[in-house]
C-alpha cells in the first residue's frame, strides 16, 4: 500500500472552504473509480497550498491514463480554481501493509472479500492471493466501480456491528453468513457481474461463525446442499469452495 501526496498551490483568491469540498470531491472520484483506498487519507492547507494523502495499491494508481471521465472533470475544475496544476509525488508504502498487489496476467479466478479493518481491495485474486485493483477490471457502472463499493462499505458496517458487539450484532452476523441474507445477494449479484465482464469466475466470501455440532466438514454447501469441503486450505485460509454456487468459506473460530 502506497501512500500519495496530491497538491495544487492557490493562486487565486477563491474561498477555501469552497476549495476544501471540491478536492474532496476530487477523492471521492478517485475512490469510485478504484484508484484510492478507504476513506482515511489526510488532508490539509498550509500557506497557499492544499495538500491531500490517499492510499493506493499501486504506484502508479493516480497516473492520469488510469483517470475517468468524473476524475478528469473534476481535476479541470480544481486547476481552473486555483489557476495552477495538481502535484503527484509518492510518499512511501505504509509500513504495516507492503503486500504488493496483483500483477497476474490472468487470475485462476477472483474472490469477493472484505472486512471491518482492511482498506485492501474488496476483490482478491484467486491465484495470487492479492488484492486486486479495481481499475485494473472492466468499467463495472457509469465510468466506474461504486456498486462493488457499496457493498464492501455495507459490508464492512456489518462486520463492524458484529464486532462491537453490543447494536445489531445478530443481525450483522446473519448477513454476513447467510447465503440468502440481502447483503449475499448484493455480493452475489456483483461477482455475477464480474464474471459475466472478465469471464473469470467470481467467488463470494461467505463469514462463518456458528456454533457447530460435531464434525464442521460434514456440513454441505448452504446453497446447493452438495460436499464443498477442500482437501487442503485454499491460501491456508478457506476451508469450503463450491465451484456450481462460487462460494468459499471457512471452519467456524467458534466451534
Amino acid at each position: 500500500m502506497y501512500i500519495q501526496e496530491i497538491s495544487i498551490d492557490i493562486k487565486t483568491e477563491v474561498d477555501k472552504d469552497e476549495l476544501v469540498d471540491e478536492f474532496g470531491l476530487l477523492m471521492s472520484f478517485y475512490r469510485g473509480n478504484g484508484q484510492t483506498q478507504g476513506r482515511i487519507e489526510s488532508q490539509y492547507i498550509e500557506n497557499n497550498k492544499i495538500i491531500w494523502l490517499p492510499y493506493t495499491l499501486e504506484k502508479r494508481s493516480l497516473a492520469k491514463q488510469l483517470n475517468n471521465f468524473y476524475v478528469n472533470r473534476q481535476s479541470k475544475k480544481l486547476e481552473d480554481l486555483c489557476n495552477s496544476k495538481l502535484k503527484f509525488k509518492t510518499v512511501g508504502k505504509s509500513y504495516d501493509s507492503c503486500k504488493a498487489s496483483c500483477e497476474c496476467e490472468k487470475s485462476a479466478f477472483y474472490i469477493l472479500i472484505t472486512n471491518y479493518i482492511t482498506i485492501e481491495s474488496p476483490i482478491t485474486c484467486g491465484s495470487c492471493y492479492k488484492s486486486v485493483p479495481l481499475y485494473k477490471l472492466p468499467i463495472f457502472y457509469d465510468f466506474g466501480y461504486m456498486p462493488i463499493l457499496s457493498w464492501e462499505t455495507n459490508y464492512i458496517s456489518c462486520d463492524s456491528l458484529q464486532m462491537n458487539g453490543e447494536v445489531g450484532e445478530r443481525w450483522a452476523l446473519n448477513q454476513m453468513q447467510k447465503i440468502n441474507s440481502q447483503l449475499s445477494k448484493q455480493g452475489l449479484e456483483i461477482c455475477r457481474k464480474i464474471e459475466d465482464l472478465t469471464s473469470i469466475p467470481t467467488f463470494y466470501y461467505l463469514h462463518n461463525y456458528r456454533k457447530f455440532k460435531g464434525d464442521q466438514l460434514t456440513t454441505p454447501c448452504p446453497s446447493c446442499q452438495k460436499k464443498w469441503d477442500l482437501k487442503t486450505q485454499l491460501h491456508d485460509f478457506y476451508d469450503f469452495k463450491c465451484e456450481k454456487c462460487k462460494i468459499v468459506s471457512t471452519i467456524s473460530p467458534n466451534s
